[in-house]
């Protein structure tokens, strides 16, 4: 004799799918769990309860308004995005009465009472139910699938999962038609950023609607402030995850921090050594249409590279403007030579043969005080046959004027330099920021200085309160 299903349970387990875990993490604070000392599988029943309640409660709030222009129409809006076709959003919710919506959507979010007697798709326990797109962020459609039956939306869930995912929205960071969740596998780092945006979430329930226009890049400056903010070493990267649910355009986009960058990032905020020059990359990041804070964030996610290559420009098109080193030059190559080596794992022994040459090519160009002198070296920076030619001109005269046994360019350090490799760039800007610190440090045409003041970082660095 065949027995009966046995009755749902809620328990809730961290799962491979980055969704689902932002949404778990958002379980625990809506449930009342403050701190860092638990984990969402540490809930327990009455704790979900809790939080379903919470839930449930925001969006069954929606059946008193007319449509999203109303005031306090946030999780009606953001319905579209994240449940289409929900009892939230029927083509036919005008027409119905206040009353006959609150029992339609508090039915929607109602539990099965018993399991279907299959294992959930995510985590293994006994699911309580087939679920799709309404539900699910991304999911496949039941319309579009053609692996089940007819209406049958496939995916089973078991409650605690199915709970996570109605969470989710808490965890993100919801305008401009989108949403926007960082996740790490770090799961100290995931606890702390979901904790902060469920809050500010909530806080934006009284906004009409989630479709004001996001600024560029603030998805990207806002997952940088957070992961900047952390305050223990991060042990795994960051992925930002860019996402539509609604029928009118699905979306999926998802930029990664890798860890080494991350925890680079982050340390910053924290070293005496490289504050200051974080500010200065920041600044050197700063055009008349972006805001360094912006430009740095986007490089972060999307050109890595590119964030030592500011400093380096801004560097040179100041040296150009002044005729010598600016005052930032010595904090900027600290933090050049910091992201160089901590994010692209170049060795500190590369560094020092190519900052022993930098000081090399310094000292001789001290020799001639002249404007023209800086500009001569530079001009032959930007291309790398005309570096060759212009160190073995140099080594030459070192060589004879000199008289000693070490020469200017070791073979070590021409190999540095010109051999084609992925961090041969890197080194010759070395070079080229290696020899404006040598004449900064001496100061080189003294008197020079510069009255800027433009910090735009502050959304980089202030705490968020």
């Amino acid at each position: 004799m065949k027995s009966a299903p046995s009755t749902v349970e809620t328990r809730v387990q961290l799962t491979p799918h980055p969704l689902q875990r932002v949404g778990a993490y958002a379980l625990l604070r809506l449930a009342g769990v403050k701190g860092s000392q638990r984990d969402p599988e540490s809930l327990t029943a009455r704790e979900v309860e809790s939080a379903r309640a919470v839930m449930t409660g925001d969006v069954v709030a929606t059946s008193r308004l007319a449509d999203t222009k109303a005031p306090g129409s946030f999780w009606l809006s953001a319905s579209y995005l994240f449940w289409p076709n929900s009892k939230m959003n029927t083509t036919n919710r005008k027409s119905l009465t206040v009353q006959q919506r609150h029992e339609q959507i508090e039915q929607w979010r109602q539990l099965p009472s018993q399991l279907v007697g299959v294992p959930c798709a995510l985590c293994g326990q006994e699911a309580c139910g087939f679920y799709g797109k309404v539900d699910v962020p991304l999911a496949a459609s039941a319309e579009h699938r053609n692996t089940t039956v007819p209406g049958h939306d496939g995916m089973a869930l078991c409650a605690g999962c199915l709970t996570s995912f109605y969470a989710l929205p808490y965890g993100c960071s919801i305008r401009g038609g989108k949403a926007a969740a960082l996740h790490s596998w770090d799961d100290g780092v995931l606890a702390q950023v979901t904790g902060r945006q469920v809050r500010r979430t909530r806080q934006q329930v009284g906004m009409s609607s989630t479709e004001a226009t996001a600024q560029p890049y603030s998805r990207e400056v806002e997952a940088l402030r957070a992961l900047r903010t952390y305050e223990d070493r991060m042990r795994d990267g960051v992925e930002l995850y860019v996402f539509s649910n609604s029928n009118k355009a699905q979306t999926l986009d998802v930029y990664v921090i890798e860890q080494p960058l991350a925890e680079w990032l982050r340390s910053t905020l924290h070293s005496t050594a490289l504050t200051t020059g974080f500010r200065y990359l920041v600044r050197a990041h700063h055009t008349a249409k972006v805001a360094g804070s912006v430009r740095l964030a986007y490089n972060a996610f999307h050109a890595p590279h590119r964030v030592p290559m500011a400093a380096v420009s801004y560097l040179a098109r100041l040296t150009k403007e002044l005729g010598a080193p600016p005052p930032e030059t010595s904090a900027l190559a600290e933090v050049y030579r910091s992201f160089i080596k901590e994010v692209f794992d170049v060795a500190q022994r590369d560094v020092d043969q190519i900052v022993r040459l930098g000081s090399g090519i310094g000292e001789l160009l001290r020799e001639k005080p002249q404007r023209g002198t800086l500009k001569e070296f530079e001009h032959a920076h930007s291309d790398a046959a005309k570096l060759q030619s212009w160190l073995k001109r140099q080594a030459t005269a070192w060589t004879l004027h000199r008289g000693v046994a070490e020469p200017l360019v070791t073979t070590e350090q021409w190999r540095l330099l010109f051999e084609p490799g992925d961090r041969v760039r890197f080194h010759r800007d070395l070079l080229f920021i290696s020899v404006l610190e040598y004449l900064a440090r001496h100061e080189w045409l003294a008197g020079v200085a510069s009255d800027r003041d433009d910090h735009d970082d502050t959304i980089l660095v202030e705490e968020d309160q």
